[in-house]
């Protein structure tokens, strides 16, 4: 079974952290030397999280924001791994390899600097939808979608997908051939780049965009590591 610093060098390898300040990387919030064998995903801590870790006899939880967290709290022996910017980056919508695999895309490359690492990419789906259709294979994935902005799209093979949206990134996605833009909110500042350039829009949300990347770090933990077995709290209620 992995420790805690095992893991932490799996994150900050899987999420690229040398790319990012120092501040924003993430590591071990709360050491252990407890071997995992369970571990928790969570985006925040809540009052009853002590608990929970105790019922799910977790040996461990990421949290993507641990600012608030109670250390005192934290049942002993209990580890906590974290990422800021990182898993917001590469986990939930932007330049997000595993999520280029699920789609399917090809051709895919970066698009977007931000200090030397792309904010988001480009690429084409297997084949042709309607907007309808890929507005469907979204929600399928996140589990709804908060807004969509079709602009008489009538078919959509090349996709940008990004973690924010402004004009200039609606315009370097058109001159790339993008007909859809993906990002987790939508700006109105953007809409009438987008209603130009002849691009549909679709947002997610923060939350959808943050648990499917709970999820999938939660897999990909399981795929390095067999015997650990994952338990996730998804705070869709708060």
């Amino acid at each position: 079974m992995p420790n805690l610093a095992e893991l932490s060098t799996f994150l900050q390898t899987i999420l690229e952290t040398e790319y990012f300040p120092s501040e924003e990387r993430g590591t071990i919030y709360i050491s252990s030397v407890r071997p995992i064998r369970r571990m928790g995903f969570a985006l925040d801590p809540w009052p009853t999280l002590p608990s929970w870790l105790e019922h799910e006899d977790l040996d461990a939880i990421f949290l993507h924001r641990p600012q608030h967290l109670d250390r005192d709290t934290v049942p002993p022996t209990r580890g906590v791994l974290y990422a800021g910017a990182p898993f917001d980056e590469r986990l939930t919508i932007g330049f997000v390899p595993r999520l280029a695999e699920v789609l399917g895309l090809r051709g895919r490359s970066p698009m977007a600097d931000k200090s030397g690492r792309p904010l988001g990419m480009v690429g084409d789906l297997p084949k042709p939808v309607t907007p309808a259709e890929w507005r469907r294979l979204v929600m399928d994935m996140y589990g709804g979608v908060d807004e969509v902005w079709e602009n008489n799209v009538q078919s959509i093979r090349k996709v940008a997908i990004v973690n924010q949206i402004t004009p200039t990134l609606v315009q370097e996605a058109a001159n790339r051939g993008a007909q859809a833009f993906l990002t987790p909110i939508l700006r109105e500042s953007s809409q009438a780049s987008c209603r130009a350039n002849n691009i549909a829009a679709f947002s997610t949300g923060i939350k959808r965009a943050e648990h499917w990347g709970l999820r999938t770090l939660a897999g990909m933990i399981r795929e390095r590591w067999a015997g650990v077995r994952t338990a996730i709290f998804e705070d869709r209620g708060q």
